[in-house]
């Protein structure tokens, strides 16, 4: 038999596969087989259909919840759900009466004889027709302000209620719905069982001095929300959604050990002596909570304002404080704002690399997923993927190279592309592996010095001659902005304005005076003519959508090195298209408070040096320059 729990989960793929005895512990069946028949009156637990033409020709009742995700599926005799029904495909289902957990129905169908339904109704875009009525999305609400209303509830427990009297009584014993309280000092002596949500506000002006009594609940499947108000637990064991403290509020639950996510806002408090597991989130922004018995938080751990000496176990980790854990062993989400503490039993974390980890210790881990290289620590050797930030742009791994300027804590599964792509992109603006590694890797990348950094640039050297240069139609019809953009630092302005036929709109010349020195270090006089041209080229061939007639285009400048006849390009802003002279004065920008004392400008490239009469120290917003400033400053060019 096939089993993934030998005690109470069954996946079935054929009929040999069936449990043979129905006992009366709570199963779950899921059965994948096509064309099975299953002779079964009632199921203790929950039915999951994913077989086509699956027959059930005498199943009556299903005590847990029942999903037909398969189509041609029969259950003409089926009248009750107990928990929750999903329906994904078309099934014989004519005498069902009764869902007392939550509805769901993502196709037409007409339920003949369905009467009841306990919890939420989901629909999307169906026509689901219920007792020759289409069912929608509202369910009455009962409202209860005086306790002789109470006796117009259902004694099914399928109800929805609104209670705005004081001191009413419930006397159910389970409820399927959702209680709303507004009353003051409301009691639910019998109440057992929730399928449903509970939310509790206190309207009255002067807070909560009263205390909402649940002395038999045991179990919720659902949600407890409170609003300025008090409540006590004294049974809850179990509760399978979430608990939401807003302000103003105090709960206690002496012998809860399971909850979803807990919530606690300011001016309120709760306890919880025994929690051992919450299956969601911890948030506390109330008076401190002592978690003394919590040994696993499956979401986020915020540790503001709480304490859980025994935790063992969290998704992500959230320091405000540099508290310890003497029995954390697991971290499998990120670990964040742990600054200088000692973590003495962790042994495995899923994202290391926050920098604001610096000065925390880690003695005893063992195994890191997702790290981020840090040559303080050095626990490459523990992680299963190391990753480096090269610039403010780029993430590599050995094998990755991720394009993003966010934190790395959100890096890890953002689009990522190969090192061969990344030598594709590299080739666009080197000629060769020694020209990256002279022009770029030396100037603008970040040195780390351990082997699992030099395997990355050993792999780059060994891919070089062997991968082509990346099309231009590959990114430019890419949908990853970033990945367009990354590239269109590499290809250069030139070969950009080459490829798309950009349109020359303006040509100036201009005789300079420039100085030149000899071998000996004697300056020289020498006059030359540049010559600038302005180019504009329509921005959807670049793949930029604007919004804007004004902002069609993009504009770039022209120019020619006097050393070595060299063409270059720079890009210019709109303002600056109008004239080929001012454009390139308009890539010189510097405080407006320095430009009277500048004595003379030299540029080499995109390097720009400024020779100032004396020091100042600069003020106010740089602007370009005009192009009479540039060129009656420009002394040296190369």
């Amino acid at each position: 038999m096939h089993t993934t729990d030998p005690v109470n989960r069954y996946k079935v793929f054929s009929a040999e596969d069936l449990p043979e005895i129905i006992s009366d512990e709570h199963l779950t069946v899921e059965i994948y087989g096509r064309n099975i028949t299953w002779e079964i009156l009632e199921l203790n637990g929950n039915l999951l259909i994913r077989g086509e033409g699956c027959h059930f020709p005498n199943l009556v009742k299903v005590s847990g919840s029942l999903s037909v995700d398969a189509g041609n599926c029969s259950l003409p005799s089926l009248r009750t759900v107990e928990e929750n029904f999903t329906l994904h495909c078309p099934a014989e289902l004519d005498k069902l009466r009764t869902v007392k957990g939550h509805f769901k129905c993502i196709v037409d169908y007409n339920f003949k004889h369905l009467e009841t339904i306990g919890g939420s109704i989901s629909l999307k875009k169906a026509n689901v027709i219920a007792r020759g009525k289409k069912l929608t999305l509202i369910k009455n609400v009962i409202s209860v302000r005086f306790q002789y209303e109470v006796e117009f509830l259902p004694e099914t427990g399928i109800f929805n209620v609104d209670i705005f009297g004081d001191n009413i009584m419930i006397p159910h014993h389970i409820i399927y719905g959702k209680i709303n309280v507004y009353g003051k000092n409301v009691s639910f002596p019998h109440l057992e069982s929730l399928q449903g949500m509970i939310n509790m506000e206190c309207r009255d002006k002067n807070g909560h001095y009263f205390t909402h009594d649940f002395p038999n609940l045991k179990k919720i499947k659902g949600h407890l929300r409170f609003e300025r108000t008090k409540a006590s637990f004294p049974v809850l064991q179990e509760i399978t959604g979430n608990i939401t403290l807003g302000k103003g509020c105090y709960a206690d639950f002496p012998l809860l050990e399971t909850s979803g996510s807990i919530s606690v806002n300011y001016d309120s408090g709760v306890r919880f002596p025994v929690l051992k597991n919450v299956e969601g989130n911890i948030v506390n922004q109330g008076e401190t909570c002592n978690f003394i018995s919590l040994e696993k938080v499956k979401g986020t751990y915020r540790t503001y304002n709480t304490i859980a000496p025994r935790l063992q176990e969290v998704g992500n980790l959230l320091m405000h404080t540099s508290i310890e854990f003497e029995h954390l062993k697991r971290i499998n989400g990120k670990l964040e704002n742990a600054f200088k503490v000692n973590f003495k039993s962790l042994e495995y974390v899923n994202y290391l690399g926050d920098e604001k980890l610096r000065g925390s210790r880690f003695p005893s881990l063992k195994e890191i997923n997702f790290y981020l290289y840090n040559e303080e620590d050095h626990f490459e050797h523990l992680a299963k993927n190391v990753y480096f930030r090269v610039n403010g742009r780029m993430y590599l791994s050995k094998d990755k190279l991720i394009i993003s300027r966010v934190p790395f804590k959100y890096v890890v599964h953002q689009q990522n592309y190969s090192i061969r792509k990344l030598v594709s992109i590299l080739k666009l603006r080197h000629s060769s592996f020694l020209n990256f590694m002279t022009r770029e890797y030396e100037r603008e990348w970040a040195k780390f010095e351990t082997p699992f950094f030099t395997k990355i640039l050993k792999k780059i050297e060994k891919l070089w001659d062997v991968v082509e240069t990346i099309k231009f139609e590959e990114f430019f019809e890419s949908d990853d902005r970033n990945f367009r953009f990354f590239c269109f630092n590499y290809i250069g302005v030139g070969n950009l304005m080459k490829h798309f036929e950009a349109e020359k709109i303006n040509e100036e010349e201009i005789e300079l005076n420039y100085n030149e020195y000899d071998q000996n270090g004697n300056k020289i006089q020498v006059k030359r003519i540049n010559r600038y041209e302005l180019y504009e080229i329509e921005n959807t061939k670049l793949g930029i959508n604007v919004w804007r007639d004004t902002d069609k285009y993009s504009y770039a400048v022209k120019c020619w090195c006097p050393s070595t006849e060299k063409e270059h390009w720079l890009w210019v802003e709109q303002e600056y298209k109008g004239n080929a002279l001012t454009a390139i004065a308009s890539t010189f920008r510097i405080h407006e408070n320095i430009i009277p004392f500048i004595k003379c400008l030299k540029r080499q490239g995109d390097l720009l040096i400024c020779e100032l009469e004396r020091e100042v120290k600069p003020r106010g917003f740089p602007r370009a320059l005009t192009a009479s400033e540039y060129f009656n400053l420009l002394e040296v060019e190369t």
